[in-house]
């Protein structure tokens, strides 16, 4: 009864740590995937990559898994030496290989399971893991949900973005009505210029 009570004990001390490691872990993934994602997208546009694609594609499931595993396999001791990096109070050269490995694992991973999700998930054990990742992404993400500190950072990143995106758009007028401008000037000074001819 009383190794019941302590492994119990044992486990509440150990739940509130593990589940901020998580935290943590799940939002430095999302901060990547929301920029890495969308530049990998815009590299499978180039018609080399989209060809090499294509035949990664026709690959049988447990091919593209290799393709899938092996470079994650080795970018993750990257991450590794980032932290050992850290360490040892080279806390810059440490962020940049976690970023590193972090994009280029984000993206290979992204990419591949992209172009071979059907295959992939075809595979019973690949497709549990799958499943259990996704249902411990989404608990994490609900848990967040209620609490006022998360509800409070994704009004000031709305906040940031709005701005963002209206000093983008003020700029692009600006620019638009500034070239608008010189396209005007040219054009009376070349009229001036026949003019005198």
């Amino acid at each position: 009864m009383q190794s019941h009570k302590s492994h119990f004990s044992l486990k509440r001390i150990l739940q509130g740590p593990i589940l901020a490691l998580a935290i943590i872990v799940v939002l430095i993934d999302d901060a990547f995937r929301a920029v890495v994602v969308p530049a990998v997208r815009r590299l499978a546009q180039i018609g080399a990559i989209r060809r090499l694609e294509m035949l990664i594609g026709q690959m049988p499931a447990y091919g593209i898994l290799t393709l899938f595993l092996v470079p994650l396999a080795i970018i993750e001791p990257f991450k590794l030496y980032a932290l050992y990096l850290m360490g040892l109070g080279h806390i810059l050269s440490g962020l940049f290989v976690f970023a590193l490995a972090k994009i280029v694992g984000v993206g290979l991973a992204e990419r591949l399971f992209a172009i071979g999700r059907d295959k992939l998930l075809s595979i019973h054990w690949f497709a549990w893991c799958f499943e259990r990742c996704l249902a411990v992404r989404d608990a994490i993400h609900m848990r967040l949900e209620k609490m006022k500190i998360w509800q409070d950072a994704k009004a000031i990143v709305a906040h940031i973005r709005s701005g963002i995106a209206t000093a983008r758009n003020s700029f692009a007028q600006w620019r638009a009505a500034h070239a608008r401008g010189r396209f005007a000037a040219a054009r009376r000074k070349v009229r001036r210029l026949l003019a005198l001819s």
